[in-house]
């Protein structure tokens, strides 16, 4: 929940009545992000607002169009006014930088709206507010002024004509005030003080449509550490979520770190158990498989060489030359007496279970000389 505060102030920045907004509250009228800020309604002489006829433009051109149609309403340069333009109703305010930066530098930084009471939007199309000596008139989407109570009443009959106004609703807090010489319906309401006046105009007000002067060069920044403190409990808890969560991951971290050392001791005791007379190379899965491979090779090579002697005993006339081996060939080369003699030992180790081919053959003296290649030993 996020309290927000709606303060009168006068010209001189003198609180002349606030309460606090509950913006979760459905009874209020206010309707206001709750990132807005608090807001100041300014009951002061420093606002001016006027009336032009503007077509619909760029805001390029507004910035050009607009100053000189001021120009001709203002004393002095005016480069020494900051204004505000309101596209649907073509009003433009207009306060004296100097001004709005006494405002801007001595209200509080959690102000975010400055408001003049009579450009606030309100229920009532057309009011007229008497407070003690200064006066107020609202005349909905058509024109605004504040200034001395007698200036505002000396020129009402003429004002309501120009504006074709039939019916003023009447607010004051001075009960022997009366209006009397005005030819048009009057609903007049009494207040017993300035206060209570103010407390029951804030409940019909609309400050989000009003005019505020905190925008361009005057709005007002974040201010940071106001807003940590606000939020200040959300911020703890979303760090000590974030604090849980790297603490959970350190903890499985280190606990599948310490599970690997575990995994990889017992992997280097099994291979120097398995292989005491190897000495460990970087990549221990390769140097594994080529030890287990090495291993069946040699196996195979050892029962082929069994195979063949045994051939050569079984077999007259057969004399082994040489065997050769390398990983791709294993060839023996044997010496008998005649080509039908190497033809019958190449058949009885093929029935031995060698796979064996007979390859070239040549007559040396009195000799037959032939290889005998062994396949997939």
């Amino acid at each position: 929940m996020t309290n927000q505060k709606i303060v009168f102030y006068d010209e001189t920045l003198k609180v002349l009545h606030s309460f606090d907004y509950d913006n979760n509250s459905e009874k209020s009228s206010f309707s206001m992000n709750s990132d807005d800020g608090d807001i100041a309604i300014i009951i002061s002489n420093d606002f001016s607002f006027y009336k032009f006829e503007i077509p619909d433009t760029s805001q390029r051109n507004l910035k050009k169009v607009i100053p000189f149609l001021i120009d001709e309403e203002v004393l002095g340069n005016t480069d020494d006014y900051f204004w505000i333009h309101e596209k649907k109703t073509q009003i433009v305010g207009l306060i004296e930088h100097e001004k709005i930066q006494n405002f801007k530098e001595n209200l509080d930084s959690r102000t975010k709206k400055l408001i003049p009471i009579q450009a606030l939007s309100s229920s009532i199309d057309n009011l007229l507010v008497l407070l003690d000596e200064k006066a107020f008139i609202s005349l909905q989407g058509k024109w605004f002024w504040l200034a001395d109570r007698k200036s505002i009443l000396n020129t009402l009959d003429l004002t309501l004509k120009k504006y074709e106004i039939s019916k003023l609703n009447v607010w004051t807090s001075d009960k022997k005030s009366s209006l009397t010489n005005l030819n048009i319906d009057i609903e007049e309401k009494k207040f017993s003080s300035s206060k209570e006046l103010l407390s029951e105009f804030s409940k019909l007000v609309d400050v989000t449509n009003a005019f505020n002067f905190f925008t361009k060069i005057y709005e007002q920044k974040i201010n940071w550490y106001s807003f940590f403190l606000r939020y200040k409990f959300y911020g703890y808890s979303a760090l000590a979520f974030l604090g849980i969560f790297l603490l959970s991951g350190f903890i499985q971290f280190s606990y599948l770190n310490v599970s690997n050392n575990l995994l990889k001791n017992k992997i280097l005791t099994t291979f120097q158990e398995k292989f005491p007379s190897e000495t460990l190379e970087s990549d221990l899965i390769s140097q594994v498989n080529g030890l287990i491979n090495r291993g069946q090779i040699d196996y195979s090579v050892l029962n082929a060489i069994s195979v063949i002697s045994d051939g050569v005993s079984n077999s007259e006339n057969i004399v082994l030359i040489s065997i050769s081996f390398d990983p791709n060939r294993f060839v023996i080369e044997v010496q008998t007496n005649s080509y039908d003699q190497l033809q019958e030992y190449v058949d009885l180790i093929n029935s031995m279970g060698l796979d064996v081919n007979l390859g070239a053959s040549r007559r040396v003296n009195n000799f037959i000389q032939g290889e005998i290649s062994i396949n997939a030993i």
